[in-house]
Parts: structure tokens; sequence; C-alpha cells
């Protein structure tokens, strides 16, 4: 890498002075302000191990450093496996004791990867235990790292399996300890790390984030390389050729420096074999049972798959060591360069490579502590698959799938039960050999879907065990899947009622109360939205079981499922007891997903009930806490779509616009993002940007068009003067038979259906057919508004609001909305309630009675930036020659800002100066994290502050929260 073999010293970096300065400031700020988090990227060979390793070893004894590496194993990578090598090296250096000292009491998930600890918890949900096992590397990091600062370097992530991806987002989201810096390597360009890509720009967005790539070294640089390398200074011819040659990447800068007078090979893979030609018989054996062990080499494995005497094999790695193609690590040895590794193992032949794998795996299965622990099955599969043989391949890899289960690893999981089904019908009596028939398999093949996410796949598998297994030899088997087959439904947006009553059906009376209890609360939550009485009988049957038994996920669920059905029935007290109930069961216990899909019930009725400050708190609060723990896109994209709305209706519009912002970058499911486009369509039309609203109007599901999205391009249509597709647009709603059913929303149609035709009836003017069809959709809409229910005050107020509407003119009806809207904390509603009555006022000739409502309508228009409502107040004014002016004296105007702050940075910055940490800016402005990071970046660079503390003196000073006051 970027090295130069200094005589009478060790290896110095080259051409890498600024990011380590980059590094040496993140670090800093780690210690200052909290757990930082620095990435760094470079395509293979560039140096990246070879920068943090320097920056680490100048760090010395102010930090302690752990490392984990990422295998390149594929579908048997081992799960978790630098965090495991993290938590592993912690325990060496700070003693069992220490260990235990810093983590919660009871049973710990983290007994899975330290067995001193203890038993492992059994979890009803592996949902919980994972999450359980994230929080429990959390802590242990944190308290780490308050004992003494600590640096965690994770090396290779782009051959990083799905867990660790997922438990390193949950660590860059949550910790907060000052004194630890986590530093991640990855090769661009690689696959995998395509799938980092999300992660990586959630890094560089947050305010103690870092990411960077290495760039190629220059001409100089090579240099000063090749002089180290060779030990004298190269000649400019040489060191211009190498450098061309190399494009300035070190380690071919080094593999050419080793056979100066050849710089001719066409590739990187030729000018590795190149350097391994020179070596001996015996070494270039050891080096090609070495690429066979893996990257990481344990000696003793080695020696036995090589099977030479120990002098013998001791010289040939005294070699290979020595021309830096192996490095000694701790018990053993690791590759130079992991495309070295490459270059060997792809030249084995084909007998050559299945004898290495055969012995390797021979060894393990003798002696299992060859490899690291918890290694032994996953190893052995990967052994047995590399040499071909099928019998054990099916054996080591149903037990490698089980390890991986327990290990919260899913998607390896199913990648390892993939492989036993593939190989199911390769060997004889493979139920035999595993003791359970395909139908087990598959039966665990589509459990772990429902953890992947791979709902489709996982309907599929169940279905084919159904296929395969017998409900009267084994009833117990069928209804578990039956029950799976259903939730993987539901997941997926289907009806799996059928499937959830045919388990109940089947279950023997003896099975476990957690599968019934389990499966009666899912159908109760499906079937309560139509027959609450059944719905509500389902619940309660499974809260006995759970609070008899003590199931606490069966409890949650089915008090989520009995808050729906008092919903339904109208009781929305209960309902909210009962969903706080839910949540308080599910956060004890960590069930994260019932937790969110409480607050989600909480934020739906709050809404309902028109509490939309209520409801921004409660989806506030939940969108942080799926943040968290992960699950940003599934639960949490729904609270982020709650929050926005409530935001939006409070009249809090640029906060609304973050929010959905932000929560489009995360990719979200197509619903969600259906709802978050939606809303930002609206905000931009009511904002007057018709251009840019027409942009995000297209159908973003791909499934059809939601009733609140037809209602939003109704509007935009009229505003556009495309009368024709906005007739069509509602025309095609109102026949829609979902409209009134539990996921319609016919007061959103209803509203924009009467600006439809009130553009209608302004076209018509004497036209009999185009005054007929005014007429239908009149009929049409108020059929409709008679069929829908308005027993609440936001109901009652697009009530209200839609008389109003059908009849235009009729002043009293529009005094009647106005007075509606009043107090319902949605200022834009009011505004328009207040332009029509203003409207009303001035067709009758009372130009007085216009001024007062126009004036106010005017006033929240421009309190919420509301242009395209302003245009069309100031038109009305000047058609009824209406005075917009206010007759009060004009205020004293504040101080002027001289530093061009944004309206939302100077709110940013009162709460700064009032003391408040990025987090409780974020939940005070319902904004994430990173987005108040960045404005209090931008607010220290644009006041010149360093610090926090300056930054609030320098606004008292300027004057700058007086003009805030005014």
């Amino acid at each position: 890498m970027a090295s130069v073999n200094v005589h009478g010293g060790g290896p110095a970096l080259v051409g890498r002075d600024a990011e380590l300065a980059a590094l040496g400031e993140v670090y800093e700020v780690a210690v200052a302000e909290g757990a930082a988090v620095a990435i760094v990227a470079g395509e293979a060979g560039i140096g990246k191990s070879r920068l943090v390793a320097e920056f680490t070893d100048r760090l010395d004894t102010v930090a302690r450093t752990v490392r984990g590496e990422c295998l390149e194993l594929g579908a048997d990578s081992l799960p978790f496996a630098p965090f495991t090598a993290v938590v592993r090296r912690l325990r060496r250096e700070l003693g069992g004791d220490a260990i235990r000292d810093l983590l919660p009491a009871g049973g710990l998930s983290l007994a899975r990867w330290l067995p001193e600890l203890g038993e492992p918890p059994a979890d009803q949900d592996p949902a919980q235990g994972r999450s359980r096992l994230f929080d429990e590397v959390l802590t242990l990091l944190e308290g780490a790292a308050a004992r003494h600062a600590l640096v965690v370097v994770l090396e290779d992530l782009h051959w990083a399996d799905s867990g660790t991806r997922d438990l390193l987002a949950y660590l860059v989201r949550n910790l907060e300890q000052p004194g630890l810096l986590l530093v991640g390597t990855y090769r661009s360009g690689e696959v995998g790390g395509a799938d980092l890509r999300p992660l990586v720009l959630d890094i560089a967005r947050r305010p103690r984030g870092l990411q960077f790539e290495l760039g190629p070294l220059d001409r100089s640089q090579v240099g000063t390389q090749l002089a180290g390398l060779l030990g004298h200074e190269p000649d400019r011819a040489l060191v211009a050729r190498v450098h061309e040659r190399s494009d300035g990447n070190p380690l071919f800068v080094e593999a050419l420096a080793a056979d100066p007078a050849n710089i001719t090979p066409s590739s990187l893979r030729d000018l590795l074999a190149a350097a391994t030609a020179r070596l001996s018989e015996t070494g270039r054996s050891v080096l090609r049972a070495a690429a066979v062990v893996g990257h990481e080499v344990g000696h003793e494995l080695l020696a036995l798959a090589c099977r030479l005497p120990d002098e013998e094999l001791e010289s040939a790695l005294r070699a290979l060591v020595d021309r830096r193609l192996l490095v000694v690590r701790e018990d053993g040895y690791a590759f130079h360069h992991a495309l070295l590794r490459d270059v060997v193992y792809g030249d084995l032949l084909p007998g050559e490579r299945r004898r290495l794998h055969v012995r390797c795996a021979q060894a393990i299965h003798d002696n299992p502590a060859l490899v690291p622990e918890g290694r032994g099955a996953v190893e052995l599969a990967a052994h047995w698959n590399a040499a071909g043989d099928h019998a054990r391949t099916l054996e080591t890899s149903w037990r490698a799938a089980a390890d991986a289960g327990r290990a919260y690893a899913y998607e390896q999981q199913l990648r390892l039960l993939d492989r036993v089904l593939d190989r199911w019908d390769t060997v004889s009596g493979p139920a035999a050999r595993l003791g359970v028939s395909r139908a087990v398999v598959l039966d665990h093949a589509a459990r772990a879907c429902v953890n992947t996410g791979d709902f489709e796949r996982g309907v599929t598998l169940a279905s084919r065990a159904l296929d395969e297994a017998d409900p009267a030899t084994d009833p117990q088997r069928a209804a578990r899947v039956l029950a799976t087959r259903g939730l993987l439904n539901r997941r997926a947006g289907r009806d799996g009622d059928a499937d959830l009553r045919a388990a109940l059906a089947t279950m023997p009376a003896d099975a476990p109360p957690e599968l019934r209890g389990q499966t009666l609360a899912m159908l109760a939550v499906t079937v309560g939205l139509r027959d609450p009485d059944e719905g509500g009988c389902y619940a309660g049957e499974a809260l006995d079981i759970g609070r008899a038994h003590g199931l606490p996920v069966v409890q949650a669920t089915a008090l989520i499922a009995s808050a729906r059905v008092a919903a339904v029935t109208g009781e929305e007290d209960r309902a909210l007891a009962l969903f706080r109930e839910a949540a308080t069961i599910a956060e004890v216990t960590s069930d994260h997903y019932n937790a969110l899909t409480a607050l989600l019930g909480q934020a739906y009725l709050l809404m309902g009930a028109g509490d939309y400050g209520s409801a921004a708190v409660v989806a506030a609060k939940g969108r942080a806490t799926a943040h968290r723990v992960g699950q940003a896109r599934s639960r949490g994209a729904a609270l982020t779509g709650v929050l926005a709305q409530a935001l939006w209706l409070l009249g809090q519009w640029s906060q609304a616009r973050e929010v959905v912002e932000d929560a489009l970058t995360d990719d979200p499911p197509a619903m969600t993002s259906a709802v978050l486009t939606t809303l930002l369509g609206e905000m931009l039309l009511a904002q007057g940007d018709l251009n840019a609203a027409a942009e995000v109007a297209a159908d973003p599901t791909g499934q059809g068009t939601p009733v609140f999205a037809v209602a939003f391009r109704c509007r935009l249509a009229v505003a556009r003067r495309d009368l024709e597709a906005a007739d069509r647009l509602l025309a095609d709603a109102l026949d829609d038979p979902g409209l009134l059913g539990p996921l319609g929303d016919p007061w959103t149609l209803l509203r924009a259906g009467t600006r439809v035709r009130r553009a209608l009836l302004d076209a018509a003017g004497p036209d009999r057919q185009r005054r007929e069809l005014v007429e239908r959709r009149t009929e049409q809409l108020q059929e409709l508004a008679a069929r829908v229910t308005a027993d609440r005050p936001v109901p009652s107020a697009h009530l209200a609001a839609f008389h109003a509407e059908i009849a235009q003119n009729d002043s009293q009806l529009w005094a009647a909305a106005v007075a509606a809207w009043r107090g319902r904390s949605q200022p834009y509603e009011l505004a328009q309630a207040l332009f029509g009555m203003a409207e009303s006022a001035l067709s009758a000739g009372d130009r007085a009675a216009a001024q007062d409502p126009l004036r106010e309508a005017a006033s929240l228009a421009d309190d919420l930036g509301a242009g395209h409502l302003r245009r069309e107040i100031d038109l009305l004014a000047a058609r009824g020659r209406v005075d917009l002016a206010s007759p009060e004296p004009p205020l004293t105007p504040p101080p002027a800002d001289p530093f061009g702050l944004t309206a939302r940075e100077l709110d940013v910055l009162r709460l700064l100066a009032d003391g408040l940490t990025n987090s409780q800016i974020a939940a005070s402005l319902f904004i994430s994290a990173s987005t108040a990071g960045v404005h209090v970046s931008r607010i220290l660079a644009k006041l010149g502050a360093g610090r926090r503390t300056e930054a609030a003196a320098i606004a008292h000073r300027a004057g700058l929260f007086r003009r805030l006051d005014h």
C-alpha cells in the first residue's frame, strides 16, 4: 500500500497528510462533542487500511483501538463478523468481569458471541432479540468509551452482510458517548458497496460524520514510494513509467517495484501473479493452501492443510512474510491484500482446489477450535460446498442456517436454507440425514422471509411447504405454516384471513400458546376492520392467552387489535388507552414493531380527532424511534407521513416540507412514497409553484392512484386550467367502490370535487351540455356527502365548507364554514373559508362585509406562504376595490440580519442559544437530527463562530433575538 520501507524503521505513509488530518479532526470532534463516524472509500490497493492503521498508530495510548473485518464468504459469510471480532477483542483487553459490568444484568443476547456471559434469552419474536442485541452492542461500546477513548475500525465493509450493515446503521444513528469513533473502510465500485450507499450518504450528512474517497498518488509521491521500496532514489524515467503504469495506485506501485525491469504486465492480476512466480514450489503450495483457508489464516489449520514438516512450513511462511505476501496476525496470518488471495485462489486447478477444501473441512470437523468461536458450522458449509460434496454441504448448511437464525442473521439463514433445498434432490435420503422433511426446511425458509422482508418469496415457500406437509400427521406444523403464510400475505398488502382461519382450524388443542395467541391476534387485526364484534372476540381470546402465559408480544398485538376495533366502533378514548398500553408493553420488551404500530395507531386517532399538535408529537417520537431501531423504511415511513400531514395542516409548512424531503431520501415503500410526494405536491401547489407540483403528480405506486393523490391531481388540473383532465379524474374517483371503505378518503375528494365543479360552472356559460355535466357532478358530490359521517369537529367543518362551496354565494353558509374552522388549528382551511365569505359578500355588493374576512385571509396566506391563495385574494380585492392594507400603524422594523440567516436557521439559532442539543432541536422542530446538524453547521459558518456558545453570544450582540421576537 502507500508505504515506504525506510531502512532501520517501519513502513511510512506517502501522500496522505490531508486525509490523516481529517481523521484527526473527526477524532477531536468525537472526544469533545460526542460519538463520530468516518468512512474511507477507495479502489482496491489505494491504501485505505494503511491510512487507518497509520492514524490509529499515531493515537498510540491516547485511545484504545479494536478492529474487525468483513469476510468474503458469500452466502457463508459469518453474520456480524466485524462486530463479533470487535466485541471479542474488547473482552480480551478489558477482561470478562469488566464486560459484565458494562452490560445490563439478566439474559444477554451478546451471550451468543461471548458464551461466558451465560445462556442467551429465548426470544418470542426474532426482531425483538435482534433489537436487544443491537442495544447491547451500543451499551458495550459506549461503556468502554466512557472508561477510555475508543476507536472501532471496521474493514472491508463492501463485504458486509446485511446484519452488519443494519447494526452499523443503528450505531450511527444512536451512539452519543464522547470519546468514541467508528472508522469504516470499503472498496468503491464493488457490488456490495452499492448496498452501503444510503448509509454512507446518511453519515456524510451528519454533523459528526466524515466520508471521503482516497485518490491516486501523483508522480512525486510515486517517486517517494519507489525510493523507499528500492532503497535508493529512482531515476526520473522509471518514476514516470511506474506512475503511468500504476495510475498512482500504491499497491500497483509496490508490485511494479518488485521487478523494475519488467513493467509491461497488462493487469494487476499479472503483476501479483508475477510476484508469486518467483517463490519456491513449497512457498507457492503454502500460499495456495492459505488462499483456500481464507483471508485470515490460522496457523494450525494451515499446517493441517499443507501437510508439511514444521521446519519446512515455517521456512516457507518466513519467506512469504518477508516478501509481504502474508502478514502476521495474532495466532495466524492474513493476506497482505485481498486481491492477492483472489489471484492465488483463481489460479488453483480444480482438483487441487477440491483437495485443499476437503482437508480444511476434515480438520475443522475433527477440531472446531481451529477456527474462531462461532464460525465452525459456517466454515464447514463453505469448505464442503467448494469441495463439491453435496451430502456434507446439505448437512452442514442446515446446521449453519440454524446458527445464523439464532444470531439474527436472517438473510444469511435464508441463503443457507436455499442451498439445502438446492441440494435436496442431489443426495440420497436427505430427510434421514437431517432428521427433518423438506416441508420443515421450507417452513423455516418461509419464516426467515418474514424477517428479511421478502414477503412474496415467503408466500411461495410457505405454499410449497403446505403442498408437502400432512396435516393429519403433523397438524401443528401445518398450522404454523398457514399462520406464517397469512402473516406474509398481510405484510405484502393482501388479505391473510383465510390462512389464519385455516391455521386455527388445523391447530391441535395442545399447540404452543404463543402460536395460538399470535394467530388469534393477527386475525383480530384484519377481521376487526370489517366485523368489529368478531375481531373483538379474537383479540380478547388472544389477550387472555398472552396474559396467562406471560407472552408480551401476543399481549401487545392483541391490544393493538382491540384498539382498532374500538376505533371502528367510535370508542376513540378507549382506543387511545389500548394503544398506549400496547406501546408500554412493547417498549419494555424491545418489541419495536408493535411499539411503533401502537404509536402509529395513536397518531391516526389524534389526526382523526383534529388534535394535530398531539398527533405531531406522537408521530415525531415514533419516527425518531424507528430511525433508532432500523425501521425507518417500514413503520418509520408511515409515521413520517402522519407527522408531515399534521405539520401541513397546522400551517407549519417549512417544517412539513423538510420532513417530507428528508423522508423521501430514505426510499420509502410505494404507498408511503405516494403519501409523501402527494403532500409535497399539495405544498408546492399551495405555494403557487404549479410546474414543480406537476413534476410530483405522477403515479408513485405503479399500482393505481390512491384517492388522496387523485384529489391533489384534481386541484392541480384546475389550477392549470385543464378542466377536461380534472373532470375525468373526479369522475373515475367517484366511481371507486373503496371510497367509503376503511382506507378511503372521501372528504379530501369532496373538497377537491367542489373546486372542479366551480371551475366547470365558470367555464360552462350558456352551453347546455356543459351545464348538464355540472348538474350531474353536483348530484354525485351531494350524494356522496350525504353518505359520509360528519359527527366530529373536523368532518363537520369540512361538511360546512362543502355546503358553502356548492351554494357558492350564500353568505350565511360561508359564515358557518368560517365559524366551523376557527379553533380547529387549520389556518389554510380557515383562510380559504374567509376568502369564500368575502367573495360571497362582494357578489351581494357588500364591500364593507368583505373587507375584514379578506384582510384576515390575506394575513393568513402571507404567514403560511400560500402564494396561490394570495394571488386569488389580490385579484378579488382588485375586482371588488377592497383595500387590504391594515388600518394599524406599521410596526417598528426589527433590527436587520447582517448574516443572511434563513427563517429556519433563526429558529434553530434560538434553540441553540437555549442550550439544546441537535437531537433536542430536531424534536422541537419536527426535523431529523442530521438536518438539525446541517442547520447548526451553516449557522456557525455564517456567524463566523467556532462553537455553539460563541454563536449564541454573536446573536445576542447583533440583536437577532429581538428580530425573532417581532
